[in-house]
């Protein structure tokens, strides 16, 4: 009908596919202004617990993005590894933020445009796959896509100075590099990431797998994991010079969390609905992908079970499984072409991912979520 408005997602259907950078972009800007303009507002009108936020910065209106291990990180980009406790949080996340802080004077805004610039970074990666393994043809499916990753109930820990929005670019980037058989790529980035964080060993597993499964040859599948390893090597090297301990990073979780200090009885007796839905979701997921040919992401998936069972408790895991990107595919995957069903989906994810937003940002979860 002649001068009839387009719907907003008749035009997000009229949009190329090639410009994902600008799309995932768009998306992390609506997501991060949203996230903050929320967080900000709230924390204006409730009541906030400051024990374990930054305070470095007294007159930053952001200081709420980082708590509990944000400061941390903002230290070790200072002065570096102060105690044996901080060895669990790795090293390139407080790297790039130390140069980034030779250019911007204040330390919370250099780690706020790593994570941000990251954010951004991964969602275009997480783009790239879902296309070419779900058909996210048009710019529409690639936003429904994304919302699954951008509003999982964690994902609150993207927007903060944490290393999650870093891992999940590097991660993202070479499962992608990976499944176009760009090995050497697929190496380089996964290097970087297992020097960002300690499940980047995971991520090794997958990518090496992935690899195989693409044809690569098996020598170029090898070398990937040994250089996508390097990360990890260095900085247990790193570990061994200064603190005479090469595995600090593990063993520092029991001063942290309580790794390994209780019993199972003690890991079922703590569990709640948020545990348990996770759970569940890495049990469907690898259920989902091992259907589907894909053993890759299967193996991915049922990996991250084994963080509550070897530390017998959830301190972290449910951070620990917004990592795990074959749910959120998965969850895509299912919903796609369950266009009735999808709004209420998105609604509830937001609900929940308020929820944490909120908790976050006054100081009520954090490092334990």
């Amino acid at each position: 009908m002649p001068g009839a408005k387009i719907p907003a997602v008749s035009r997000l259907k009229a949009l190329p596919a090639g410009n994902d950078l600008l799309l995932a972009a768009a998306i992390a800007v609506a997501v991060i202004a949203v996230g903050a303009g929320i967080a900000w507002h709230n924390n204006k009108t409730v009541q906030v617990d400051r024990q374990f936020s930054y305070t470095a910065e007294p007159a930053n209106q952001l200081s709420f993005l980082s708590n509990w291990d944000g400061p941390a990180y903002l230290n070790i980009a200072r002065i570096g590894y102060p105690t044996y406790v901080e060895a669990s949080l790795f090293p390139f996340y407080p790297m790039v933020v130390y140069a980034v802080n030779r250019l911007i004077p204040s330390p919370l805004d250099s780690a706020l445009l790593v994570s941000w610039l990251s954010f951004a970074g991964a969602i275009y990666f997480y783009i790239k796959i879902a296309r070419k393994l779900l058909d996210a043809r048009d710019a529409a499916s690639a936003l429904q896509a994304a919302t699954f990753l951008v509003l999982f109930p964690t994902a609150v820990f993207f927007l903060a100075t944490y290393t999650e929005s870093l891992f999940a670019m590097l991660s993202l980037g070479a499962i992608y590099f990976a499944l176009e058989k760009r090995w050497l790529w697929a190496s380089l980035l996964l290097m970087l990431g297992t020097a960002t964080h300690v499940t980047g060993v995971f991520v090794v597993v997958l990518v090496g797998l992935v690899l195989l499964e693409q044809g690569e040859k098996i020598r170029h599948a090898v070398a990937s994991v040994i250089i996508g390893s390097a990360g990890l090597l260095g900085y247990t090297f790193y570990l061994y010079v200064h603190l005479h301990d090469a595995f600090a990073f593990l063993r520092s979780q029991t001063h942290i969390d309580e790794w390994m200090q209780h019993g199972f009885g003690y890991l079922i007796s703590v569990t709640n609905y948020f545990n348990l839905t996770f759970i569940a979701l890495l049990i469907l997921s690898a259920w989902y992908w091992w259907r589907r040919g894909r053993r890759s992401f299967s193996v991915y998936s049922a990996l991250f079970l084994l963080i509550p069972i070897a530390g017998r408790q959830y301190g972290g895991f449910n951070r620990y499984v917004l990592m795990a990107f074959p749910v959120q595919l998965m969850l895509y995957g299912f919903f796609k072409n369950r266009r009735a069903a999808f709004p209420y989906v998105a609604a509830l994810m937001a609900v929940i991912w308020t929820y944490f937003l909120l908790q976050y940002a006054g100081g009520y979860i954090g490092s334990g979520s």
